[in-house]
């Protein structure tokens, strides 16, 4: 039997991996440890390769491993064009075009939707119990961004103020992405770890609980993260 599960939520941290840089470092640092140890030359070089290559997978497994039943899709975009040709005509028009956020009652500069479709296959005894099989998640994410294309003889300050906002803007609204991919790990590790269940109904049900209780979760974690960062104002994200 196979379910699907939907979940849309409207939301207004980026992860990077720099393998290279800690290798790096991991391996400067533990050359001195060993070095002020005084360990002979040839067990040294042979020690050292072992320790630091093994340190290095461990570090990559931790940072980087993903669930393969995750999915992230391609994030798509869906612009509001605002007008103007100086800066405060420009903020006019995203206070009055901006997404709003319901929670808030109030008009932001860009918002994120995020998606969590959720796809198993289930089976077991007719009758007697039923347990999941196979499960996907696919996280889909659209960012709502201002678009401005500068009239004919804009001064290029005001253009470059607004690549630098945007660039803000984007980087605030990649956070909001990186919770809804985390929430879809969330979501795939309960539903792998589900018991059996009586029918197969029960599992759907139970499943559907489980997606509730995670989008309850992190619409508190998206609401943190707009309150830490004031809507993105801490990352720059401020016009003009």
């Amino acid at each position: 039997m196979k379910h699907l599960l939907n979940k849309r939520s409207a939301v207004s941290d980026q992860r990077t991996l720099r393998e290279a840089s800690y290798s790096g470092q991991l391996y400067d640092m533990i050359l001195t440890v060993l070095r002020r140890s005084r360990i002979q030359s040839s067990m040294f070089h042979h020690g050292l390769a072992i320790f630091v290559g093994s340190c290095i997978v461990s570090y990559a497994l931790a940072g980087g491993a993903t669930d393969p039943d995750l999915t992230v899709a391609t994030p798509t975009v869906a612009p509001y064009k605002i007008q103007g040709k100086t800066a405060a005509e420009l903020r006019s028009q995203m206070n009055q075009l901006g997404p709003l956020n319901q929670d808030e009652g109030k008009r932001f500069d860009a918002s994120t939707t995020w998606d969590l479709d959720a796809q198993f296959t289930a089976g077991g005894k007719k009758g007697a119990s039923c347990k999941i099989k196979t499960v996907t998640v696919t996280v889909k994410t659209t960012f709502n961004l201002p678009e401005w294309t500068p009239p004919t003889g804009t001064p290029q300050a005001l253009i470059d103020r607004w690549k630098k906002h945007l660039a803000a803007l984007q980087t605030h609204e990649d956070g909001h992405k990186q919770l809804g991919i985390d929430a879809g790990n969330d979501l795939l590790a309960q539903l792998k770890a589900l018991p059996a269940a009586p029918s197969c109904d029960a599992i759907n049900k139970i499943a559907a609980q489980k997606r509730d209780a995670v989008k309850a979760s992190f619409k508190q974690k998206h609401k943190a993260y707009d309150a830490s960062t004031k809507h993105g104002a801490n990352q720059g994200a401020v016009f003009p």
